[in-house]
C-alpha cells in the first residue's frame, strides 16, 4: 500500500535525448516540489516559461501520445514519465523541458526510472489523500474495448490484448506498487507494427522513432 505521507524528489536530476514524434533534441529536469503541487510541466524554451499541470482536463489529444495543453502551449508524450512517477509513489514534481516532448529513450519508462533513482525520494509532512473507488465504474470505446474500475484494497491491473491479428491474445493481471513497478511494468516498451510506420510518418508523427 502507498505510504501515508506525500512525497517528492529529493534533488533535481536531468537527462537528454530525442523526442518521439517531433524528433527534437530535449533536456528534461525533474525538481522537488511541495505538498499538493502534483506534477507540472514547465516549457523552458518558450517566452515566460509557461507551466502545464498534469490534470485530466488538460488532456487534449491521445493519438499515439498523451498531450497536455494550456491554451496554445502543449506538452506531448508524457505517459512514460508520469507512469514512472506514479509507479514509484512520487506525488509532487516540477518537470522542466526545453521542447514539447520528453525524451523517448528506448520506448519504455526505464530512462525515467534511472532519472528518478538519481533524484531520490523524499517524504513530506503532509498526509496523502487517497482516492477510493466505492462502486464499479467503466467506459467503453467504439471498437468494443472497455476499461472498468472496481473497488479493491490496493492497485491491481488486469488487461487483455486481442485487437491485432499478428498477436495471440495476451492477458496480464498484477498488483502494482513501488516494490515491483520497476521490474514488472516500468521496462515494458511501446511498439508499433511495421505496416503502421508510413501512415504515422505521413501524419508528422514518430520522427524520433527507431526500428
Amino acid at each position: 500500500m502507498p505510504t501515508a505521507r506525500e512525497s517528492t524528489v529529493e534533488r533535481e536530476a536531468s537527462l537528454t535525448g530525442t523526442s518521439l514524434h517531433s524528433g527534437a533534441k530535449v533536456r528534461l529536469t525533474v525538481k522537488p516540489a511541495g505538498a499538493g503541487f502534483g506534477y507540472q510541466f514547465r516549457r523552458m524554451d518558450l517566452a515566460d516559461q509557461p507551466t502545464i499541470p498534469a490534470f485530466l482536463e488538460k488532456v487534449k489529444q491521445v493519438e499515439r501520445a498523451t498531450t497536455l495543453a494550456e491554451g496554445s502551449v502543449k506538452v506531448s508524450t508524457v505517459e512514460h514519465l508520469l507512469s514512472a512517477l506514479r509507479g514509484l509513489e512520487i506525488d509532487n514534481a516540477l518537470i522542466e523541458l526545453d521542447a514539447n516532448e520528453p525524451p523517448i529513450g528506448d520506448g519504455s519508462a526505464a530512462p525515467f526510472l534511472d532519472l528518478l533513482a538519481k533524484a531520490g525520494r523524499k517524504e513530506l509532512e503532509a498526509p496523502r489523500s487517497v482516492f477510493q473507488i466505492k462502486e464499479p465504474v467503466w467506459v467503453t470505446a467504439p471498437d468494443g474495448g472497455y476499461m472498468a474500475a472496481l473497488p479493491h484494497e490496493g492497485f491491481k491491473v488486469s488487461c487483455t490484448n486481442s485487437n491485432h491479428t499478428a498477436l495471440h491474445t495476451q492477458f496480464l493481471s498484477i498488483e502494482v506498487g513501488a516494490d515491483n513497478y520497476a521490474k514488472e511494468i516500468g521496462r515494458a516498451r511501446t511498439f508499433v507494427f511495421y505496416e503502421e510506420v508510413e501512415p504515422l510518418l505521413a501524419k508528422g508523427l514518430i520522427k524520433g522513432g527507431s526500428l
